[in-house]
C-alpha cells in the first residue's frame, strides 16, 4: 500500500483541521533543562525536534481517539463504524500509543515522560470539548472523520510529520517490513542531473527523508526517521570513463578478496560476496570504520552494493552511525555493539531497497 502522494480527503473542513492536526505546536516546551535525555532510545536520537515530534505524534493519536468515542457517544447509530475505524488503526499500528510513550521515556526518563504524557492528554481533552459539541459535531462531519481514519489505517491522508513518526515507531525494530508491507516511497533517476544517462527505480521506505547530495556522484540519498535517524541510505552512479568491469572480473574480484578496492580508505572489511540485482551481477561488502563529523568520531557500519553498466558503476550503500569516544581507532567499529545492533537491522533493509532497483534504461542482459 505504497503511499498516494496525490489523494487527498477533501471533505473535512473547519472543525476537522483541530481534531486532525491538533498537537502540532506541542512539545516545544517539552524537552526542559530538568529531562533526562539519553541516547538509548532503541535508535531514536535525544534532541528536541525528535522528543516533539514524538510527543505531538502521541497528541495527534490521542486526539482522534477522543474524537471517535465522542461520535460513537453523540450518534450510536455510527458507533459500529467509529469502533471499526478505531480497530482498523489499531492494527495497522499496534500499541502505537504505548511504544510512542515507551520511546519518550527512553529519551526523557520515565517520570517526566509520564508528566508530559498526562499534559498531553488533558490538554487533547481542553482543545477538543468545545469543538465537540453536539452543534459542531453533525453526522455529517463524524461520517467524513470516521472514513478518515480508515484511509489512514491503509496508510493514506496521514499529515507530516505524523506519518514518517507512526511509521519509524511501527518498524523500529525491523524497518525492511516497511517496504515489504507497501508503505514506501518511489525514486526514479531519470532526468536527473547526476544520472548519467542511466534511468533506474528504487523503493526506499515511506518514513525515510530524501534529499539531495552535495557531491557530484551522489544522486540522491535517504535518512532515517524523517531525517532525525542515525541511518543513512546513498544512490551514487559514477562515470568510469570507458573502463568496464564484467561477471567474470567480478567473480576474481571476489574470489581473490579485492572487492575492498571499491571501499573507502581507512574503512575495515567485515565481510564480501557476489549477488544478483535485476538480473545482472552485482557485488556487496560490508564494512566499519570511524571518521569525524563535525569534530566529532562517529563509528560506523556500512553495507554497499555496486553494479556495473557498461562503463558507469551505480552504488547504495547503507550505513548505521552512532557517536564513538574521541580517540577511537577505525578497526574498534567493528566491535562496538550499538552500531552492531543498527547495523543489523539495516543490513536487511538495505537487501529490500537494492532488490526493488529496476533498470529502465540501460544495457540488454543476455
Amino acid at each position: 500500500m505504497a503511499f498516494a502522494a496525490g489523494r487527498r480527503f477533501t471533505g473535512i473542513p473547519g472543525l476537522a483541521i483541530a481534531a486532525l492536526t491538533v498537537g502540532l505546536g506541542l512539545g516545544l516546551c517539552l524537552m526542559t533543562p530538568g529531562a533526562s535525555a539519553r541516547a538509548d532510545a532503541a535508535q531514536f536520537r535525544p534532541t528536541p525536534r525528535v522528543i516533539n515530534t514524538l510527543s505531538s505524534t502521541y497528541g495527534f493519536v490521542i486526539a482522534q481517539d477522543i474524537t471517535l468515542a465522542r461520535i460513537a457517544e453523540t450518534y450510536p447509530e455510527l458507533a459500529h463504524d467509529a469502533d471499526l475505524a478505531s480497530a482498523y488503526f489499531a492494527n495497522a499500528f499496534p500499541d502505537i500509543t504505548t511504544r510512542l510513550a515507551d520511546n519518550l521515556e527512553s529519551l526523557m526518563g520515565r517520570e517526566h515522560a509520564r508528566e508530559v504524557l498526562d499534559g498531553i492528554r488533558r490538554q487533547m481533552q481542553k482543545e477538543l470539548a468545545p469543538q465537540l459539541t453536539a452543534d459542531k459535531l453533525t453526522s455529517d462531519f463524524a461520517a467524513r472523520f470516521i472514513e478518515a481514519i480508515r484511509l489512514r489505517a491503509e496508510g493514506e491522508y496521514l499529515p507530516s510529520p505524523f506519518k514518517e513518526f507512526l511509521l519509524a515507531t511501527k518498524y523500529q525494530i525491523e524497518p525492511v517490513y516497511e517496504l515489504y508491507d507497501g508503505y514506501f516511497q518511489e525514486f526514479h533517476s531519470k532526468g536527473h542531473a547526476k544520472s548519467l544517462g542511466i534511468n533506474l527505480a528504487l523503493h526506499l521506505p515511506a518514513s525515510w527523508s530524501a534529499a539531495e547530495g552535495r557531491l557530484p556522484h551522489i544522486v540522491q540519498k535517504w535518512q532515517s526517521q524523517a531525517g532525525t535517524g542515525t541511518d543513512m541510505i546513498i544512490l551514487e552512479i559514477y562515470d568510469l570513463h570507458g573502463d568496464t568491469v564484467s561477471d567474470a572480473q567480478l567473480k576474481v574480484m571476489a574470489s581473490t578478496n579485492t572487492l575492498a578496492q571499491w571501499a573507502p580508505i581507512n574503512s575495515q572489511m567485515l565481510d564480501s560476496g557476489l549477488t544478483r540485482v535485476d538480473h545482472r551481477q552485482a557485488y556487496w561488502f560490508d564494512i566499519a570504520m570511524t571518521q569525524r563529523h563535525r569534530g566529532m568520531p562517529i563509528t560506523s557500519q556500512t553495507r554497499e552494493y555496486g553494479l556495473f553498466l557498461d562503463d558507469k558503476l551505480i552504488r547504495l550503500h547503507c550505513t548505521s552511525y552512532h557517536p564513538a569516544a574521541d580517540g577511537t581507532a577505525y578497526a574498534k567499529a567493528k566491535t562496538d555493539l550499538t552500531v552492531e545492533e543498527g547495523f543489523n537491522e539495516i543490513k536487511p533493509l538495505c537487501e529490500g531497497v537494492m532488490g526493488s532497483l529496476v533498470v529502465m534504461e540501460g544495457p540488454t542482459v543476455d
